[in-house]
């Protein structure tokens, strides 16, 4: 993960997933069902974040288990340290998911909620989390699989605002479909257990609300790029394009679909 992006997970940390907006918290959960943790399983989540994914999964590995996440950005591993310090067998560490370092065959779960398209090279991590796990181990992780139209279009409208480059967003790369996904994996040396969407409808009281929102995740590299004296303009900008996302209620209503595989 470039060292920009960490950046942004750093400056982004403290507001993570905690703007009253329902998106990684409801994905995370999905993940872990779908992973179908037992208690008493080793779990280990790579770019853990804020816990999305590590809190259910500590709840269902039960006080017996041992869950441990790791992330590169050092104010994600501080603050999700500090707030799962009441959770049994719950570690929270530096780690870099390209490439964990733990002895070979030390868990039964590897998860990986919405990280593995931000890696360098994932069909790596993979082949690295194939020797992390015990025979008859399980690998979940989800990838984007459709952006409610509205939120490329508003993101783009903040862009023309921004100085000096903005980046793109990753490449789905191996994570296209489902097609893609089974290829790698089988490369990897992996057997698909089940592939399939979950969709997460997210609400905001307006404009500005989103805008934090955007600000508080991987987006915040763009809102960051933006001269405080443009930024009205680049939110009156975005607030046209999610006009049509406008409920009766007046809230923006986006709707985003995940795709979690689990394979062995």
């Amino acid at each position: 993960m470039d060292s920009d992006l960490i950046r942004a997970f750093d400056e982004a940390a403290a507001t993570y997933d905690a703007v009253g907006v329902d998106f990684f918290t409801p994905m995370g959960a999905e993940l872990v069902r779908r992973a179908a943790i037992r208690p008493g399983e080793h779990v280990l989540d790579v770019g853990c974040g804020r816990g999305a994914v590590l809190v259910p999964a500590a709840r269902a590995a039960g006080p017996q288990g041992r869950v441990t996440g790791i992330d590169l950005s050092p104010a994600m591993v501080g603050l999700t340290s500090r707030s799962t310090a009441g959770l049994p067998g719950v570690t929270v560490a530096l780690g870099d998911a390209q490439d964990p370092s733990f002895p070979p065959a030390s868990f039964d779960v590897v998860t990986a909620g919405l990280v593995l398209f931000f890696l360098p090279d994932p069909l790596a991590a993979l082949s690295a989390y194939r020797r992390l796990l015990k025979p008859g181990g399980r690998l979940a992780f989800s990838s984007f699989a459709g952006y409610d139209p509205h939120y490329p279009r508003a993101m783009k409208a903040l862009a023309r605002y921004a100085a000096g480059p903005v980046e793109s967003p990753p490449d789905p790369g191996i994570f296209k479909d489902e097609g893609t996904i089974g290829a790698a994996l089988a490369e990897s040396g992996y057997q698909p257990v089940s592939s399939g969407e979950h969709v997460v409808i997210s609400h905001f009281r307006d404009v500005d609300h989103w805008m934090r929102w955007v600000g508080s995740h991987g987006g915040r590299r763009l809102v960051r790029r933006i001269p405080a004296e443009s930024l009205a303009d680049a939110a009156a900008a975005a607030a046209a394009e999610l006009e049509p996302a406008r409920t009766p209620d007046g809230r923006l209503q986006l709707t985003t679909t995940i795709r979690i595989t689990v394979a062995r």
